[in-house]
């Protein structure tokens, strides 16, 4: 066949599918005029073509759901991709009569697109229908909330009225009287009269007040009449105290009579006798110290040891000179000029001379730190033989308890660079914030500074004023008495202190109850520091002398039951440093920034290496060690002096040993040996620090690459590279926290 057959042949298929399409087109026109025959008749009969629409759209709405809307909408997509791709591919291909096929797709495309216009409105009234639901919904929530706003607010109303009918107060509801049952059976009828008040409550009352004023009278006489045989009996007492005052010097002979028995058979009585004489001389505060810890000693605890000391006749005339009538010393006004002009030239001297003996001092500043001639000295035995001896004595213008200790062993102590148990700095900090620098006397402050004082100078001689000193005396400084402040402000105003020195018990506020509150507490304590000190002062020693890691001394139980059995890196040194050397260490600035460490700590330098890397690592010991941990500032020498802030698994070693220290001790036994755990405990982290590190490390770069001797699974972990530090005993592996 022939072109021109073929084209014929194509002209009479594209004639067939014309005169197809133009019957479809036609019947589709009938069809099409039909449907609008019948939508003009459904207009002419719902009277509006838009209302029409609007319910047509949503009826659809809620004939499908959104789901099936979705399906549809995904199907129509997937009919448009399909009949755009077979245009692109009829335009790129150009076969015959592709015009009239692409003019037939993109009408398709177009009826594909009216119907998605349409899924578009259906949706849209959906979303119109949904607000509408919400917005009902919520103007029925916010009617119910303000209705019971409402109610709130009327049972509030209510209840404070009920609350101000219940707190009214009357007079005679202070008195407490007899209960109504009581009332009924003690009260005589015509004061009770049982048949108009049980029903009465207002009767009842005023009845129960007439019973009560009735016992009162009876009480007053009852009262007077005891009066009067008190004072028959205290006439009575007042002839025998008559009688047994003339047995005194018969008793006296027959005790020195007994005095050989009381030594064979160590019978302190004399001596027993003697202290309660001396006792008698003691300011309030000492006395009412001495009086209960005497007698916690008697009751609970035989190993504690009470005496008075001093100079006894110096006492009584301070006693003797304080009854005397005080005379006014500055009446003359000559004579304060003169004392003026003396203070200033003293002032003027004392300038020029910068150290002074205690002998040589004026004698304003002696008289302002004088002591009481007696002292309470207290002894505290241990149960291995060593002794606390603490002295307290009472300045007399200051108004405060001083304490000087003293450590007696059983056995001598060898010398340590650092002495953790001299006597001097034992009780300091004994409890927090109380290292005895400063006066816990607030009116110390400005009698201090008068006499241009500093405290802490003279404390070898006075002693330290401790907080819980005073609480051991009973005194309170919280509510000072006016007297103590008026003579303050008196000896300010004529230029120099009193000249006498105050009553015993003149001026301070004496509490029985906290003072007895606090001896057990405190003599716990003592013997705590006293454990805890010797303990400390054995394991400095053996630090000092340890050249390696196995000779760290810690008890063979806790090494295995919290490290592995081996441990590469070796602990080298250990020495003491001081506070300026501490505070130079940039690797110690987060922890003095946060007052984790102050100057009181005891400073320390441990170095342990491994190869070439060295650690260094800045121990500062609480002087309440144990009971504080012991904070450790590290700084690693390896390619460079490094510290936590430029490594974090630096910092994370830090934590290791600062944070997680209780994984160490579980008893308070195990808690003395912290110390030696921790520096362990750092060994055994350098050796993870290294062998993870090398991990990551370039084995052909000399010095990087360590051997694996520790058991992880993966050396770093998380955003941070968090080495394995942790330690499971149980497994015997390291992992990450």
């Amino acid at each position: 066949m022939g072109r021109g057959d073929d084209e014929g042949e194509v002209g009479g298929r594209d004639a067939k599918r014309r005169r197809k399409t133009d019957g479809e087109g036609a019947k589709k026109s009938a069809g099409g005029a039909e449907g609008e025959s019948r939508i003009a008749v459904k207009d002419k009969t719902l009277g509006d073509t838009f209302q029409a629409s609007l319910e047509h759209e949503a009826g659809e709405a809620h004939s499908r759901t959104e789901e099936e809307d979705q399906r549809l909408a995904a199907t129509i997509i997937t009919h448009v991709r399909a009949t755009m791709k077979e245009i692109l591919k009829l335009k790129q291909d150009r076969a015959e009569q592709w015009s009239s096929e692409v003019e037939e797709r993109r009408t398709q495309v177009l009826m594909l697109m009216l119907s998605l216009r349409r899924l578009s409105r259906v949706q849209k009234v959906r979303v119109r229908d949904a607000r509408e639901r919400t917005a009902e919904a919520r103007q029925g929530v916010d009617g119910v909330t303000l209705q019971l706003q409402n109610l709130l607010y009327e049972v509030a109303h209510l209840k404070k009225e009920v609350r101000r009918c219940l707190d009214f107060q009357s007079a005679d509801q202070e008195i407490d009287l007899v209960p109504v049952e009581q009332f009924y059976v003690e009260a005589p009828d015509d004061i009770s009269r049982p048949t108009e008040t049980q029903e009465n409550l207002h009767e009842q009352r005023l009845a129960r007040l007439q019973w009560e004023l009735v016992q009162r009278r009876d009480q007053t006489q009852l009262f007077d009449k005891l009066t009067e045989e008190k004072e028959a009996v205290a006439e009575a007492i007042s002839e025998q105290e008559r009688k047994l005052a003339s047995l005194a010097p018969r008793i006296n002979t027959i005790l020195e009579a007994t005095l050989p028995l009381q030594i064979a058979l160590d019978l302190p009585i004399d001596a027993k006798r003697e202290q309660q004489r001396i006792v008698q001389l003691l300011p309030s505060p000492l006395y009412t110290l001495w009086v209960q810890v005497s007698a916690y000693g008697e009751a609970f605890d035989s190993n504690i040891k009470v005496e008075v000391f001093g100079d006894i006749e110096a006492a009584r005339k301070l006693i003797t000179k304080e009854e005397e009538p005080r005379t006014d010393t500055y009446s003359d006004s000559d004579n304060d000029q003169d004392q003026q002009e003396e203070n200033l030239s003293r002032k003027k001297r004392s300038r020029k001379v910068q150290k002074m003996d205690a002998d040589e001092l004026d004698d304003g500043v002696r008289l302002t730190l004088s002591l009481h001639p007696l002292s309470v000295k207290v002894t505290v035995d241990t149960k291995e033989g060593n002794s606390v001896q603490v002295s307290f004595n009472y300045m007399q213008v200051l108004r405060i308890i001083t304490a000087k200790c003293s450590v007696h062993l059983q056995e001598s102590p060898k010398a340590a660079l650092t002495d953790v148990i001299s006597g001097d700095t034992l009780l300091s900090c004994l409890f927090p914030e109380d290292d005895g620098k400063t006066s816990p006397n607030p009116a110390n402050f400005f009698q201090l500074n008068y006499n241009h004082i500093n405290l802490t100078d003279h404390l070898p001689t006075t002693g330290r004023p401790y907080k819980w000193a005073q609480y051991l005396a009973g005194l309170s400084f919280s509510s000072y008495q006016q007297s103590s402040m008026s003579e303050d402000s008196q000896e300010q105003a004529t230029g120099s202190p009193s000249a006498s020195a105050p009553p015993a018990g003149d001026g301070d506020v004496v509490s029985w109850q906290e003072s007895a509150e606090q001896v057990p507490v405190t003599i716990q304590a003592i013997r705590r520091r006293l454990q805890a000190r010797l303990a400390l002062h054995t394991q400095l020693l053996n630090l000092e002398t340890a050249n390696s890691t196995n000779s760290i001394d810690i008890p063979g139980e806790l090494l295995r039951h919290h490290f592995p059995g081996k441990v590469c890196s070796e602990f080298k040194s250990w020495r003491p440093i001081t506070w300026a050397d501490y505070e130079a260490s940039p690797a110690t600035q987060h922890f003095r920034e946060a007052r984790l460490v102050t100057p009181q700590h005891l400073f320390f330098l441990a170095v342990l290496e491994r190869k070439q890397v060295v650690l260094e690592a800045q121990v500062a010991v609480a002087p309440d060690y144990p009971s504080t941990v012991p904070v450790v500032a590290l700084a690693l020498r390896w390619e460079g002096l490094n510290h936590a802030d430029d490594i974090p698994q630096l910092r994370q070693m830090e934590k290791e040993v600062n944070v997680h220290w209780d994984e160490l001790v579980s008893c308070r036994s195990d808690r003395l040996q912290l110390l030696p755990l921790l520096l362990y405990r750092l060994a055994v982290c350098l050796d993870v620090f290294t062998e993870a590190s090398s991990a990551h490390s370039d084995p052909e770069t000399p010095g990087s690459h360590f051997h694996k001797e520790k058991i992880f699974f993966r050396p770093a972990r998380g955003p941070d590279r968090a080495f394995p530090f942790k330690y499971h005993p149980k497994l015997g592996v390291f992992s990450q926290r």
